[in-house]
């Protein structure tokens, strides 16, 4: 019998059309750019910081290419300048303090489409899934004296079965998903970070389910170039279905990871974590039922590449072993950033949490 929830085709068809709906305003800003946006003076942003625009650093931008190469001068400034953001006018912040004052809307907002690939207990041991992905993820100050923001995020996957299994027992062929990511961030002057979310799931498969789960991080930024932190999922709704005439629970599997982040000369960013999950079922369709895993290890990496002012290479991969019965999920693709790639991650009401997906959101099975 399904679970009454909340959650429904209906609604996550209408955040899906909400968030693409922001995506056309946001290209039409991007491509009319300071024109449409206010005073035409851009200051640089470093680090997680921004200051007001000086002739100098206005002088530099103005000679700019659309080219990194050619961007970026010396290799002084390939260290330091990471980012344009449009600012309006800084004039009422201290000379030489943070700030943030007139940024656009869109300063913090990345649009993202790539390809996506999973293998989860969810598949009842005889399938995985490979296809595309689509995704919006916007930051917006709550309260900017503190570092305060909030995060809004929606994504669809389409993805068709890797193997013939199913489609030869009961004619499932292929798996739609949309996951919606809402929280809270705070990225403070001692180089405190924090994040909490929470991640819903309403997913087309083999049987309608509606999951969701609690998500967070909490880091430190030991220097300009590492940060040390953790990042967990807490699972909070499950849902129940069937295969056929089959029931079954699907339940997101809880674990818990530290991380190290690194950021490097060209900007890129490299994250590798090593961590707990929670036990899985070893359920499978064809060959029977195995007892369930005790705590497994989970490890896993994402990347951030800049590849121009505005696009950027991002991609993420999760395991929770063993690879037979755990998971195996990895996205890649690439995104746009209206506000600029390079240190788009590091700006201070930069989206803490990724959009939620596959590789942060695995769903175990059980019958």
């Amino acid at each position: 019998m399904k679970l009454a929830v909340p959650h429904t085709h209906n609604s996550a068809c209408i955040s899906s059309i909400v968030m693409v709906a922001a995506v056309i305003l946001c290209g039409r800003a991007a491509i009319a750019g300071d024109a449409d946006y206010g005073n035409p003076s851009p200051a640089l942003t470093f680090g997680v910081h921004s200051y007001g625009t000086t002739d100098e650093t206005q002088a530099k931008t103005n000679e700019s290419s659309t080219t990194s190469a050619e961007y970026y001068r010396t290799q002084d400034e390939a260290n330091s300048i990471q980012t344009v953001s449009h600012e309006t006018s800084c004039d009422a912040c201290d000379s030489g303090q943070p700030c943030e004052c007139g940024s656009a809307w869109y300063e913090n907002l990345s649009i993202f489409g790539g390809l996506d690939g999973s293998k989860q207990p969810q598949d009842f041991g005889v399938n995985a899934q490979f296809g595309g992905r689509f995704h919006v993820n916007l930051g917006l100050p709550l309260w900017e004296e503190q570092g305060l923001g909030v995060q809004i995020g929606t994504a669809l996957n389409y993805t068709d079965n890797a193997v013939q299994v199913f489609e030869r027992v009961d004619g499932t062929k292929d798996r739609f998903q949309n996951y919606t990511t809402v929280g809270l961030f705070q990225r403070t002057e001692s180089g405190f970070m924090w994040a909490a979310g929470y991640d819903f799931l309403y997913q087309d498969y083999y049987d309608d389910f509606n999951l969701g789960q609690w998500r967070g991080d909490v880091g430190y930024t030991w220097d300009d170039e590492n940060e040390f932190g953790t990042w967990f999922t807490i699972s909070n709704q499950k849902d129940s279905g069937h295969y056929l005439t089959i029931p079954l629970t699907l339940d997101p599997i809880t674990q818990g990871n530290l991380y190290w982040r690194r950021t490097w000369e060209n900007d890129a960013q490299t994250t590798f974590w090593l961590g707990i999950a929670e036990g899985h079922g070893e359920v499978n369709l064809a060959l029977g039922d195995l007892r369930p895993t005790k705590e497994r290890l989970v490890f896993g990496a994402d990347v951030f590449v800049p590849l121009s002012p505005y696009l950027a290479l991002f991609g993420q991969a999760n395991f929770i072993t063993p690879a037979d019965s755990g998971t195996v999920d990895a996205f890649l693709g690439i995104a746009f950033y209206p506000g600029g790639s390079h240190g788009a991650r590091n700006r201070r009401f930069a989206p803490r949490l990724p959009v939620a997906n596959n590789t942060t959101f695995a769903t175990d099975l059980s019958r």
